[in-house]
């Protein structure tokens, strides 16, 4: 290392104690390495700024209003939970509380005990009122953008306080996963994120009675309060007891978490923290985050394009550049919407996934880095049904089932069309995605290349994220390529297939609806009988598939590149995949000082 290099590098740590969290550092232009500057890495050590890619702002960081992938790997930095998921082992094990909850013989009944030394970034301790507070915000009906977290909760009667760090949860019926859900679920510190106090007005139980929401203003107050966007992303009500501190964000450019200096869990191997910040870079064109990780300007860019993965990233020439791969239970589908006439029809929606080349598009879009997918069940988990092969790339099927369906080119224009209503239809659809994510955007000028052929006009169109997904969840679209995070847990589908979740902004975009399914899902939830959930599981995706309404695509490696001055870089199958707050940069190669 030259004289040069050291002061590059001085005047950049002290650039960036000045202006952070104010600005952000757009070009580091840091130093090249050596080979052997990547090993031993040494024990983890305090110091430096992580900056990872994000394609788009979230939708926020409260994790009770926002329902995104991407904020949820940023808000469980802030927040902690009262069981938390062992990356390694998969099994629950105790965060919050001092031991595994007390169960009731019926189910009914849950008691979580929490340890007493827990505080909050703002130094308050996290108490019994603190976890109360935050079902009360889940449980809020007049939250409409919290629907798809409260469905989860929809059987939970009560939270009652014991003492001042014990909390009862009472269920009207039993559902399997309830210990699971409820120890998931992040706890918000109450004066913070409710500083009138509106929900001190009302209780747990009155959010199940429909009588007492209507009555009870207090209830409204915090709803309209709490659903506001600045409760999505403003610092100072999105206070928690994570390893990470949310700092500032500045729309289209970056969000700033600090590292918590008054860290409770300091000493935990999954709730430490080592960096003094993490910087969210957001970067809307991949090829451009590419130049970004080469320039060294970012240091972890995952869900990378696997066409860019494979050949625009040279690891021998940028031998700074470290390449990781792991499967996580997302699947890649098309959704078709079956309130519009194109698609009510189950065989319209039969014929649109004959028009899939699937098999082509995983080595053409995924470069072989996908398996297929034909369930809405991760393809790891024993309920997963293994007998369907899916629908098999066949045009002259898809035409037949379109003409079985009445569809025809009654007029010779060369695009099929119906009777609906007294009106024609032309067999003519948008399909979505969201800009920047060029796999999507394959995907839909395949299908629209290959639909042209029978006679379907398929109009491609790219959307930014948030107009994307409120286009989704207000059921304003025709088709779209989208995906879901199953966790690694026993499968309750009914957040996204249940009829109830097609109302509002549920997450039931697609608008499916089958009595028989919904008898599944709702039994499923009380079955503790392990093996009898899994055949109920396997009749539900039997369902699924036969309705079609979603042509499922595959499931994904997710490829991931980052910086070999990150130490502890490892990959998991529980999501996100990787612990960031483990990660260290030795003090030989850090760059930037936070003050």
């Amino acid at each position: 290392m030259n004289a040069s290099d050291v002061s590059l590098r001085g005047k950049l740590s002290a650039l960036f104690a000045c202006i952070v969290p104010l600005c952000f550092l757009l070009s580091c232009n840091r130093v090249q390495h050596s080979p052997d500057e990547f090993t031993n890495m040494g024990e983890p050590v305090t110091g430096d700024v992580i900056f990872k890619h994000e394609l788009s702002d979230p939708q926020g960081l409260n994790p009770y209003t926002t329902n995104d992938n991407s904020a949820k790997t940023l808000y469980t930095l802030i927040f902690d939970t009262m069981l938390e998921q062992n990356p390694i082992t998969t099994e629950f094990e105790p965060l919050l509380c001092d031991t595994m909850p007390t169960v009731s013989d019926d189910h009914l009944r849950y008691v979580f005990r929490l340890k007493k030394n827990v505080r909050f970034s703002n130094g308050e301790p996290l108490t019994a009122a603190d976890v109360i507070f935050s079902f009360k915000a889940i449980k809020n009906p007049l939250i409409i953008d919290a629907s798809p977290l409260r469905n989860y909760f929809e059987d939970l009667d009560d939270v009652r306080q014991i003492d001042l760090h014990t909390v009862e949860f009472i269920m009207r019926k039993p559902y399997f996963m309830a210990m699971i859900q409820i120890g998931g679920v992040a706890i918000m510190n109450k004066r913070a994120a409710d500083p009138k106090g509106y929900s001190d007005g009302y209780t747990v139980a009155e959010t199940n009675d429909t009588n007492a929401v209507a009555k009870n203003t207090a209830i409204k107050q915090f709803a309209d309060w709490f659903g506001g966007a600045e409760v999505k992303r403003e610092p100072q009500y999105l206070i928690g007891s994570g390893p990470y501190v949310f700092e500032k964000w500045v729309t289209g450019e970056r969000i700033i978490l600090k590292r918590n200096k008054q860290n409770w869990n300091a000493a935990s191997p999954s709730r430490t923290a080592y960096a003094d910040a993490i910087v969210s870079v957001i970067i809307t064109d991949r090829t451009s985050a590419i130049s970004a990780m080469k320039t060294e300007d970012i240091d972890f860019f995952d869900n990378v394009p696997p066409m860019l993965y494979a050949e625009q990233v040279d690891t021998a020439k940028s031998n700074y550049i470290g390449k990781g791969k792991y499967e996580q239970s997302i699947y890649t589908y098309i959704g078709w919407n079956s309130r519009k006439p194109q698609f009510n029809d189950k065989r319209v929606r039969q014929a649109m996934a004959h028009l899939v080349n699937r098999d082509y598009m995983i080595q053409a879009l995924m470069r072989g880095f996908a398996q297929p997918i034909n369930g809405p069940v991760y393809r790891n988990r024993p309920e997963y049904d293994t007998t369907f092969q899916g629908y098999a790339y066949n045009p002259d099927r898809a035409k037949q089932l379109l003409a079985e369906a009445g569809w025809s080119d009654s007029n010779g224009d060369g695009v099929l069309d119906k009777t609906i209503g007294g009106q024609l239809v032309n067999m003519e659809f948008n399909m979505s995605f969201n800009a920047g994510n060029e796999i999507r955007e394959n995907i839909a000028i395949l299908f629209s290349g290959e639909a042209k052929k029978i006679g379907v006009k398929c109009n491609v169109q790219k959307l930014e994220w948030s107009v994307f997904l409120k286009q989704n969840s207000t059921h304003a679209f025709d088709s779209y390529i989208g995906a879901w995070v199953n966790e690694n847990i026993p499968s309750d589908p009914y957040q996204l297939w249940h009829s109830s979740q097609a109302e509002k902004e549920g997450s039931n975009y697609v608008g499916f609806r089958n009595a028989r399914a919904d008898e599944i899902m709702t039994q499923n939830r009380t079955e503790f009988d392990v093996a009898k959930r899994d055949e109920l599981m396997r009749e539900f995706q039997r369902i699924v598939q036969v309705e079609a309404p979603y042509t499922f695509l595959w499931t994904p490696e997710s490829l991931a590149l980052y910086n070999k001055r990150l130490g502890n870089m490892k990959f998991y199958n529980v999501r996100p995949g990787w612990l960031m707050n483990t990660w260290f940069v030795p003090k030989r190669l850090q760059h930037l000082n936070v003050q």
